[in-house]
């Protein structure tokens, strides 16, 4: 038979196991779904909502053809389900895919285009496509014509640089192109392809056997909170000779700046849940209050009280309230995801056969 002391010790393990074993599990719940339409005319796609465990953010994609004849599509879901992302620093961001082209008229100079875009969040049911005419049109990256002119044209005579999967460090201190070989590539274009990958950079370089416009294709990440961008692909051609250097993908980096157009995200934080209260006072002492039960229900009713304005904003899963008691006096709380339910009844059975068996033990 076990002496007191073992029986004790066997105690305290199993309390640490049933401790260990009933962490909650964190989940958030977005919605999933898929819809894809001729040219710009935007059609919503019936959706359900899904929870994933650990998962830290939801993804809300628009893609807009810019020339006819070509699909467009709104797209739902979890950051997981999108490899490129899932390493996102912050999870309130866009990510886009944005290029300029040097126009054939001087003129004009460079022309900008815009492709995809990807809002990024971390509340749950934020990702509801019915919001998908609030992501701005993109994110405005821009470089200065000056800037792109200097590093992209000129004549291209005799070589470019030609490097295969080079890998670069993060701050790309180093520049030197003595592991790529000059090619011959007359009056054709020469070019470079840089994407970002654990630790820095993967660089390749080379020749295009034809004569194509000076242009830079990017995908870019903008994180909102801190308003810092990072460049994830860059992909540029340029028309001088030896001009697709390490040096000039440094130079182009840097030289990006975004500034896309915020106003609309605030309307996602306060509808795409499914379940919203508010209620607001007039100055004469009378309140009105609507409450939203889910997409196209809507009850209104009035009532009288003090001068207190109270928002709250219920999803699955998530929690917010804010009170603002007067002037200048402001309170928010935000509880945190929820747990899955099936796999909290999972921990909480495993609980308690532990605390079945701890006993069983202790008694014989």
């Amino acid at each position: 038979m076990f002496s007191r002391r073992n029986i004790l010790k066997l105690y305290c393990s199993l309390t640490l196991l049933i401790v260990y074993f009933n962490q909650p599990v964190l989940t958030l719940v977005c919605f999933e779904c898929v819809s894809t339409f001729p040219g710009n005319n935007i059609c919503l796609p019936s959706c359900s909502q899904t929870d994933r465990a650990n998962s830290t953010a939801c993804l809300l994609t628009r893609n807009i053809p810019l020339e006819s004849g070509f699909e467009g599509s709104v797209r739902a879901g979890h950051i997981s389900q999108e490899p490129v992302l899932s390493d996102a620093e912050e999870k309130y961001f866009l990510y886009g895919e944005e290029a300029v082209y040097q126009n054939p008229s001087v003129a004009v100079g460079w022309d900008w285009e815009y492709g995809p875009i990807t809002y990024g969040c971390n509340t749950s049911g934020c990702n509801n496509p019915q919001n998908v005419n609030s992501l701005p049109n993109a994110l405005n990256a821009r470089i200065t014509d000056e800037t792109l002119t200097r590093l992209l044209t000129g004549d291209l005579i005799n070589t470019c640089y030609a490097c295969n999967n080079l890998n670069l460090t993060e701050n790309l201190l180093d520049t030197d192109m003595s592991k790529c070989q000059p090619t011959n590539c007359p009056q054709y274009s020469c070019n470079f392809v840089a994407t970002r990958q654990s630790g820095g950079w993967r660089f390749s370089s080379g020749c295009i056997l034809s004569r194509v416009p000076a242009q830079v294709d990017m995908t870019l990440m903008y994180y909102i909170n801190s308003e810092k961008t990072v460049v994830y692909q860059m992909e540029a051609t340029c028309l001088s000779d030896n001009c697709n250097t390490i040096s000039t993908f440094k130079q182009l980096k840097d030289a990006i700046g975004v500034d896309p157009d915020l106003s609309c995200l605030a309307n996602i934080n306060t509808t795409s849940t499914t379940s919203t209260s508010t209620s607001s006072v007039s100055p004469s002492g009378s309140s009105s209050s609507t409450t939203t039960g889910g997409p196209g229900v809507t009850t209104t009713t009035t009532t009288g009280g003090p001068a207190v304005t109270t928002t709250t904003t219920r999803g699955p899963g998530v929690t917010t309230t804010t009170a603002t008691g007067g002037p200048g006096v402001t309170t928010t709380t935000t509880a945190q995801p929820t747990t899955s339910s099936g796999e909290q009844d999972f921990l909480n059975t495993k609980l308690f056969i532990l605390t079945i068996f701890s006993f069983y033990i202790i008694k014989f």
